[in-house]
């Protein structure tokens, strides 16, 4: 494979890692609408929640990683160059200040009434992983041209 062809391909996947992240933001964030305030209960209840907490990790290390552990090192390399870099780092930043953000708030409103803990944290994790997945999703869009 040449250069060229390395390059194109890295290019390739950068642009599906964009569209991918996209759908995958969308539909972790639509997956919170049916949450339940009383612990899972049911079978099915605990198995959704598993899947949920399950989605939140892949999103969590596919911003960590640039999520193209299936490819060879070298394209890998290519794929996440030095603008991709430091487009995760700010999006994961935006992201730790978005979860913070709804921590203080729910601590406040925690603090008036009661809010069940389940909740609190699905939506400090809901909230810090879509602004991160967000705002890497902007960036290498703008990136990408």
């Amino acid at each position: 494979m040449s250069t060229n062809d390395k390059a194109e391909a890295a290019d390739r996947l950068s642009r599906s890692r964009v569209r991918i992240l996209s759908a995958v933001m969308i539909v972790f964030a639509i997956q919170q609408a049916n949450v339940s305030v009383q612990p899972p209960t049911r079978t099915v209840e605990l198995v959704g929640l598993l899947a949920w907490l399950f989605m939140a990790s892949c999103l969590l290390l596919i911003l960590r990683t640039g999520g193209i552990l299936l490819r060879n090192r070298e394209l890998r390399a290519l794929a996440n160059d030095e603008v991709t870099r430091a487009n995760r780092a700010e999006a994961i930043e935006w992201g730790f200040f978005g979860a913070m953000g709804v921590a203080i708030i729910l601590s406040v409103v925690a603090a008036l009434t009661e809010t069940p803990v389940l909740i609190a944290l699905r939506l400090v994790i809901l909230i810090g992983l879509f602004v991160a997945t967000f705002r890497f999703v902007t960036l290498e869009r703008q990136a990408l041209g």
